[in-house]
Formats: C-alpha cells, sequence, structure tokens
C-alpha cells in the first residue's frame, strides 16, 4: 500500500477517516481500497477515547468497506470475539453468549439469575416506548418499586431494557458480566438482521449492463465550517433531493455515505436524465446562509458483478474514478455512456469530446464526455485525473 504522504492526508475531507478524535486527529484513512483493508487490521490497536467513538469509528469503516466490495468477515469476528472477552467474567456469559432469538435470550436469563418473573423489553422508536416480546409497550418500574430496571443503550440511544428483582444483580461483578453479555447477544441479533436484511435488498438490484451515477458535493468540508450545527440538515436536504430524483426517473440507491451518493440505473439514458435534473435541482433551490451548492456526477456503463455485499468489478471502480475527475455543476460520462445513449439524447443536450484519461489503479484510458445544456455551466477546468 503506497504511503500516505503529510500533504495528501492534509488535502483529504474529513469523511476520508474512520476516527477523528476530540483534539481534530485525524486516524485510520478509508480513502481508497488499500487503506480500508488496511485501517480494518490496524482497527484494535487503535486506543479510542471511549466505546462510542469506537462504536462511530467501527460503523464508518464498514461502510466504507461496503464501498469497495471488502466482505470483513475477519473484522467483525475479531470485534465479537473482543466483546466476547470482554463480558467472560463468569457463567452468565457462557450461557448468554452464543444466544440469537429474544425469547431465548429472557428463558436463559430466568434461569442463570434465578428470577422467574425476569423480562427483557425492547425500545421501539416508532411508539417511543419499551416493549416485550409480544410487542405489547410496557411501563418501566419507578423509584422505590420493588422491581428494579437495568437499562442497556447502544451508542447513547435507548436499546434494551432488563426488569428483575432487586437482589439478583446487588453483586457488582455478576452485573457487569451479565449486561456485557446480553449486550453482545443483542449486538449478534442486530448484526444478524442487519446482515440479511442488506443481502435481501441487493439481491434486488439489476444485473447484466447497468449504468453507474456516483455524487459528491463540491468542498463539503468547507460548508461544514460556513453551516456549522446546520451542515446536518442541509446534509439530509441535500440527500433527500438526489434520493427523490433518482427514484424519479427509475434509479436505485446502491450506498450512501457522507456526502457521497451511489445509485444505479437500467437504462443509460434514465441516469443522464437523473443526473441533468440533480443538477437543474441544484441550482433552482435556494440553500441555507446563500451557500452555493455544487454537485460532482460521473456516470459508466458496464457489466458488474452483483453480490450478497453489493456491485463487484472494474465498472464501479470506472464510475467512481469519473465522479472523482469531476468538478462541482459538471456531468462527465465515458464513453461507454456515450455510446449508449446514441440516438436517444435529450433535446438539447450535447456531449463535449475530453479526450482519453488515463485514471490511478484502472488498466487503460478511458474515454471522457462533457454533458452540456444550454441551462447548465458548461467551462470547467481540465478533469481531475491521475497520470
Amino acid at each position: 500500500m503506497p504511503e500516505l504522504g503529510r500533504k495528501a492526508r492534509a488535502q483529504l475531507p474529513d469523511s476520508a477517516f474512520a476516527y477523528i478524535d476530540s483534539s481534530g486527529r485525524r486516524r485510520l484513512p478509508i480513502n481508497d481500497e488499500a487503506h480500508v483493508r488496511n485501517a480494518l487490521a490496524r482497527f484494535n490497536q487503535v486506543r479510542f477515547e471511549d466505546e462510542a467513538t469506537r462504536d462511530r469509528a467501527r460503523t464508518r469503516l464498514l461502510r466504507a468497506a461496503k464501498k469497495y466490495g471488502i466482505v470483513p468477515l475477519g473484522f467483525m469476528t475479531g470485534q465479537l470475539r473482543s466483546q466476547s472477552r470482554q463480558a467472560a467474567a463468569g457463567k452468565a456469559v457462557i450461557e448468554l453468549g452464543g444466544l440469537g432469538m429474544p425469547e431465548q435470550l429472557e428463558t436463559r436469563l430466568r434461569t442463570v439469575l434465578g428470577d422467574p418473573t425476569l423480562s427483557v423489553l425492547y425500545w421501539s422508536e416508532s411508539v417511543a416506548a419499551y416493549l416485550d416480546g409480544e410487542g405489547q409497550a410496557v411501563a418501566l418500574p419507578g423509584e422505590g418499586a420493588d422491581r428494579a430496571v437495568t437499562l442497556l443503550p447502544r451508542r447513547g440511544q435507548p436499546m434494551t431494557a432488563l426488569v428483575h428483582d432487586r437482589a439478583v444483580l446487588a453483586d457488582p461483578d455478576l452485573a457487569r458480566s451479565v449486561t456485557a453479555a446480553v449486550t453482545l447477544a443483542i449486538e449478534n441479533q442486530w448484526m444478524h438482521s442487519e446482515i440479511q436484511a442488506r443481502a435481501g435488498e441487493v439481491r434486488t438490484l439489476p444485473t447484466g449492463t447497468v449504468t453507474f451515477l456516483f455524487t459528491d458535493i463540491e468542498d463539503s468540508t468547507g460548508l461544514v465550517g460556513r453551516l456549522g450545527d446546520g451542515y446536518a440538515r442541509f446534509l439530509a436536504d441535500v440527500r433527500r433531493l438526489l434520493r427523490a430524483t433518482i427514484n424519479e426517473h427509475g434509479g436505485r440507491e446502491v450506498d450512501t455515505q457522507a456526502d457521497e451518493m451511489f445509485a444505479v440505473f437500467e437504462q443509460a439514458r434514465s441516469g443522464l436524465d437523473a443526473a441533468l435534473t440533480i443538477q437543474r435541482k441544484v441550482r433552482a433551490r435556494a440553500w441555507p446562509q446563500g451557500v452555493a451548492v455544487r454537485i460532482r456526477i460521473g456516470l459508466h456503463t458496464g457489466r458488474p458483478t452483483l453480490t450478497d455485499s453489493g456491485y463487484l468489478g472494474l465498472a464501479v471502480h470506472v464510475a467512481a474514478r469519473i465522479s472523482f475527475a469531476s468538478h462541482g455543476g459538471q456531468i462527465l460520462v465515458s464513453g461507454a455512456v456515450r455510446e449508449a445513449v446514441a440516438g436517444s439524447e435529450p433535446a438539447g443536450v450535447s456531449f463535449r469530446d475530453l479526450g482519453l484519461h488515463q485514471f490511478h489503479g484502472l488498466p487503460s484510458p478511458e474515454a471522457l464526455f462533457q454533458v452540456e445544456a444550454a441551462d447548465l455551466p458548461s467551462e470547467f477546468p481540465p478533469p481531475r485525473t491521475f497520470v
């Protein structure tokens, strides 16, 4: 893996790092596939400020792995083993660590702790209450009640509540063991559900010859500085605009992270129409504090491989490189897209031939074309490619 120099590192946006500590130090670069793999290998060597920051870094790293088609089975197994070691202080962990179903968890806890009326409740965001195994909302015991409640949050948010006899978790060591084991069991449930849901969703994505569309926001770091706390709301608005436009033109969102979005279309013309509509909508909208929002867009047509973890293959990398090469407000397409839409170009749209460009990491030069329309900017610097 080529070393990331100080200058190159400084030019990367915050979104290119999995972990940024409270002093602003940026750790674990995830700017390309090689650095993502390195970050996966080094994750457990990093000393995080607290578990919340570890969780956030792990989430960003897993999203980056998904982006580059990496299935980090070893990393995920290692994380679960790490949690198991933390929870390995007694019989409760041995009994609870491998459980998968909520009802099994409750039954085993009752046996381990000798409390036949113990209940495991799960937080529901939709009803803002804890639910029992039958989906009924349950009020937690109040102060002075003969039953105690132990709350187990996840990333600072409500997750699970144990309602039990006050005496059963009076021993601090046992309480730590049990809460760690229950957290591990529920993390297993959550991870399994996420993997299954993701695999089911991915299987419905189009196959064969498809067109990929990549977008990102130019100078997103500058916008963060200018908008401050309002940046999250701004980014949500941009994502809604992109999603609505992609859906409007028959596309499917494949992945989103930070200010980037990845979508797929069965027809090249649909992807091109979506790109034009995105640029027009962004230009027509009034953004907070009058900021100028410029979206970079790249499109490529190819035949990727679809797996349970998403799209793999050269076509994905070509589309991502073309998006990176574009400038804010610009739409760049590959020669494959130009050929696919030949004869069905939108009215008033033309293609400026920008010649062949060699992208970093790709085996051969790619032909680039700039999409032009009377109501969109047409003058941009040369594509941001690497020789």
